[in-house]
């Protein structure tokens, strides 16, 4: 009679530092955070230059809106070249035109010829680029990192992201201040070399190419729509979302009135109330590993939208900068919560051949859901005021919340090959 093998120590969970030992990740991460420092420094100028070139609530809005409608009407399409051509390649010619716009923009501003038309055409044309951008950038990170892994990668790429949220305003308007808004729309185009130099460098696997599918236009559109129809774990997910993106969108659409004509910051204060934003969504994705441990995704994401409607609330009925600024730190970490837990949620109900055409139609409802949000809490604040918007975003974010709750998630906890 043999001995029992001993039990082998249950393995703990991955930290949330753990990718970045992963060279190629490390690299790719801190390119696209000195990017998203770039993009943040113009994001916030863009803001502050709408404000100074009109006082209606609705054009701040629709810069909102001109950045991520893109994002919903290109994002699938987006997805199936991704999925159709090396991803490297691809990404490398999206941060090209997004560089160009950027460019433009700085060129614009200089000589005093940006106006709020122009200026919405010109963050349409950024958003653009990142529609055609996000797909594959989401889908290579599978390929750099995977297994257990892979959640905490997605969550230190929204780290980074936030990170970025938090430095980037500040920085921006510090400088917007002393030299006017032309030099951060031309550090913005600057920082785009370093995500080039870095998917360059990067050696993108022999089995990843392999596995993509060279498939016609047409039918790489008609598997990726009979893909997520057939997934119910993809259409919850999904369903989530827009349960907190649109009734949620009040405070991050209205930051920029709050900021300027409801709080009267100036240039610094301004970007240090976007930077708080940051703030909290980096200290949710830094904890997220054992928030998750602790409460599971699930649980975790449904504790952020609730949470997030009670700062929203606090916000509107206490309109100071220190209250403002606190509700938008806890909001910055109920946000990153939602959008890291659903985004590995996807990822890991998605094959690899699928995977780009996938994440493009999760973004096409995330970013579809920002776009409906702004437009609705915009249109609020221009018809009432901005506090009556947040208080009817509170309002309306609770029973969202608990119909979230009752959606069910199966499926999404293993990885997909």
């Amino acid at each position: 009679m043999t001995a029992p093998a001993p039990s082998q120590p249950p393995q703990r969970p991955p930290s949330a530092f753990a990718p970045l030992a992963n060279r190629s990740f490390l690299a790719m991460w801190i390119a696209n955070l000195m990017s998203n420092v770039g993009g943040w420094m113009q994001t916030t100028g863009a803001a502050w230059e709408m404000t100074s070139l009109t006082q209606e609530p609705i054009f701040v809005a629709l810069l909102a809106a001109a950045g991520t409608l893109p994002m919903f009407l290109f994002c699938f399409f987006a997805g199936i070249l991704a999925d159709r051509f090396d991803r490297r390649r691809y990404i490398i010619c999206c941060q090209i035109w997004m560089m160009a716009v950027a460019a433009t923009m700085a060129v614009l501003a200089y000589f005093g010829l940006l106006n709020h038309w122009n200026l919405l055409a010109l963050s349409f044309c950024m958003g653009l680029g990142n529609a055609m951008n996000a797909p594959a950038w989401h889908a290579v990170v599978p390929e750099i990192v995977s297994g257990p892994l892979l959640r905490p990668a997605i969550a230190l790429n929204s780290a980074g992201f936030n990170l970025a949220r938090t430095i980037g305003p500040v920085i921006g308007q510090l400088l917007l201040s002393l030299v006017g808004v032309f030099l951060l729309f031309a550090i913005n185009a600057f920082t785009y070399v370093g995500v080039i130099l870095a998917m360059r460098a990067w050696k993108r696997p022999a089995e990843a190419r392999a596995a993509q599918r060279r498939e016609s236009l047409g039918e790489a559109a008609r598997a990726g729509i009979a893909f997520v129809r057939g997934s119910a774990e993809m259409r919850a997910i999904f369903a989530r979302g827009v349960c907190f993106f649109v009734p949620g969108m009040a405070m991050g659409t209205l930051l920029p009135v709050i900021g300027r004509f409801e709080l009267g910051l100036d240039e610094f204060e301004f970007g240090i109330l976007y930077g708080v934003f940051g703030i909290g969504a980096v200290a949710a994705a830094f904890t997220m590993p054992m928030v998750n441990r602790l409460l599971g995704p699930e649980r975790a994401t449904i504790w952020a939208m609730g949470i997030s409607a009670a700062a929203t609330m606090m916000a509107a009925l206490v309109m100071t900068p220190v209250v403002v600024g606190i509700a938008v730190t806890i909001t910055g970490g109920c946000w990153i919560t939602v959008i890291a837990n659903n985004s590995a949620s996807v990822q890991m109900i998605l094959p690899n051949y699928m995977r780009a055409r996938g994440m493009a139609v999760h973004q096409m409802v995330f970013f579809g859901a920002l776009v409906l949000g702004s437009l609705l809490w915009g249109k609020v604040a221009n018809f009432f005021d901005v506090r009556t918007a947040l208080v009817a975003s509170a309002a309306t974010l609770v029973p969202f919340t608990v119909l979230a709750a009752s959606i069910k998630i199966h499926g999404a906890s293993t990885p997909r090959v």
